[in-house]
């Protein structure tokens, strides 16, 4: 993602990633003792049907530098336009490096700079520059003058963590989380929320235009958030072997998977959840439950998840363990049943795997039926555990809204819903069409689509097991039955966005619109892009913010053909 983001930057700034004399410098002076990177070429041209075996977004993007001359950022050989590569490793150890204040030669990781924030990138990470290499650092607002070490450093640009703001910005607000300074949650909260609407629908215009290619971005004006905080229907905290050997429950420190701090308030979640984890973090201490440790991999409880769901007031409780070795966990049931009336279900869920996710496989429950429900747009949706639901519900009713209105449904229509999830946007729009079709890879999100579609008395739906490449490319060769013939296509994709193959399926269907629902505004454009490439322009784009005081934005895109 940040090589992604440093790319459009430059573009946007219109800069030499790094001046002649110095890029040799650097290659001279650190030759040999840059860690191995991970390089993965790119084919460069492919057959007509991308899927007889030709790869995705061919050409590594290009930044432009000055007239007549272009420079690949970073280098060709190795970059991922949507930043898929592993991350290089750490300097070897023994290497000794010098901290200073002031450019003498070529950045090295440690270095200490005194940097002015320019800007917020996309993604959020602070943006300065120095020497005309532009370094992205961890925390800081625009006009911020910060103390900031080096992390990392590529061709053009580096990263950085904040060590200190030493001249904060005039236009900084009091941050209402007294662990803003830890937390990689909330960290745009100190910026007015006004500014953060205005940063945000800049950047998706700026992306579209730089990594889209879209010179004048048809973007609407964004959708505020009903309620900027308190808006999470789901919080997830983490134990961890505290430094007193007792249990921690609370939240990652910023940018460390094995750090966590107790969480003694947040803005995020509801009053009941936090409510929850106190009652959780106190059982756990007096019941000696032992704490995972993420790189040891020792210890049982790992996770605590809560869903509090603000359109029905229901909440679901789940605890998530390595083994079924936690003492006195009914007990702590019902406790937390006690709690509220709107506690409708308490499960344990074991997790013996090595990746730090709060899911489980096998499932007990506690209390009540194991899920919990809840409504959006007049449609009931029950969510278990490892359930999806968009994790802010009124902002998603208004994001679902905007969708149905971008396909322009008339209800004879037949609509494909790629990615479908839980089937929410198909049943929505299922009560606006003739047929609507869900495909997703899920097996257990493919059965709750199914009984959701029965719970709210749905017939004209029916969803596909399977990833949306292969099952477009098996009904594109009579490889499975049950093609629709769509006259809407809606995709909602994770942050990566499209393949480039999903793009050519589509295409292929030659619906007569697509909806592009995005949550990354940079996989948005670069899927736009391949979009063109096949004869579709964008017609709108609409941003939402869906998650205040975080850089995270969610963008709903309409898309028609071009007259031939």
């Amino acid at each position: 993602m940040v090589e992604l983001v440093a790319q459009l930057v430059a573009q946007r700034l219109r800069v030499d990633p790094e001046p002649r004399a110095a890029a040799r410098l650097r290659r001279g002076r650190t030759r040999g003792r840059e860690p191995e990177r991970e390089q993965r070429g790119r084919q460069q041209a492919g057959p007509k049907d991308p899927d007889d075996g030709a790869n995705s977004h061919a050409n590594p993007p290009v930044l432009a530098s000055d007239p007549g001359r272009s420079k690949a950022l970073p280098a060709a050989s190795g970059f991922d336009p949507i930043g898929r590569r592993r991350v290089p490793g750490s300097w070897p150890a023994g290497t000794c490096f010098v901290p200073r204040t002031a450019p003498l030669g070529p950045m090295r990781v440690n270095d200490l700079f005194s940097l002015e924030v320019e800007d917020l990138a996309l993604g959020g990470k602070a943006l300065a520059r120095v020497d005309g290499r532009v370094v992205f650092a961890d925390r800081g607002l625009p006009g911020d003058r910060i103390e900031a070490r080096i992390t990392r450093v590529k061709r053009g640009w580096a990263e950085a963590r904040t060590l200190a703001v030493t001249a904060p910005a005039a236009q900084r607000v009091p941050a209402r989380c007294p662990h803003v300074d830890v937390c990689g949650g909330c960290r745009m909260q100190e910026l007015p929320y006004e500014r953060q609407l205005a940063l945000k629908e800049r950047q998706v215009r700026e992306t579209l235009v730089h990594l889209g290619g879209i010179a004048a971005p048809p973007v609407r004006p964004i959708v505020p958030a009903p309620e900027p905080f308190h808006y999470r229907n789901k919080m997830e905290f983490s134990f961890h072997p505290g430094e007193d050997g007792a249990p921690w429950l609370g939240l990652h420190h910023r940018g460390a998977f094995d750090r966590v701090f107790e969480v003694e308030a947040c803005v995020l979640p509801s009053a009941l959840t936090l409510d929850i984890v106190a009652l959780t973090r106190r059982v756990a201490r007096a019941r000696g439950w032992r704490a995972y440790h993420p790189s040891r991999h020792e210890g049982v409880v790992r996770f605590l998840t809560v869903r509090h769901l603000p359109l029905t007031g229901e909440c679901g409780v789940h605890l998530v363990a390595a083994r079924d070795e936690v003492p006195g966990l009914e007990a702590w049931a019902r406790a937390v049943a006690a709690l509220s009336p709107a506690v409708r279900s308490v499960t344990v869920l074991f997790n013996d795997s090595r990746a730090n996710v709060a899911f489980g496989g096998a499932e007990r429950v506690l209390h009540g039926p194991g899920t919990v429900r809840e409504r959006l747009l007049g449609l009931e949706f029950e969510a278990g555990a490892n359930a999806f639901l968009q994790t802010n519900s009124r902002q998603a009713e208004a994001l679902y809204a905007a969708a149905l209105a971008a396909a322009d449904l008339r209800g004879g229509e037949s609509v494909l819903d790629l990615y479908c999830g839980a089937g929410t946007l198909t049943l929505l729009f299922a009560r606006a069409c003739r047929e609507a079709v869900g495909v997703e890879s899920v097996a257990d999100a493919v059965t709750a689509a199914r009984d959701n579609a029965a719970r709210n008395g749905i017939a004209n739906a029916r969803f596909v097991e399977g990833e949306s490449r292969a099952v477009l490319r098996q009904w594109a060769r009579g490889e499975r039955d049950g093609a629709p013939r769509p006259d809407v296509v809606v995709v909602d994709p994770p942050r990566a966005g499209l393949h480039p193959r999903v793009v050519f399926r589509v295409a292929e269907l030659a619906p007569r619109r697509v909806v592009y629902v995005s949550c990354n505004p940079a996989t948005l454009a670069r899927d736009l892009k391949d979009f063109a490439a096949h004869g579709w322009a964008l017609e709108e784009v609409t941003p939402f913010d869906m998650f205040p005081h975080t850089p995270h934005i969610e963008c709903v895109a309409r898309l028609a053909r071009r007259a031939p």
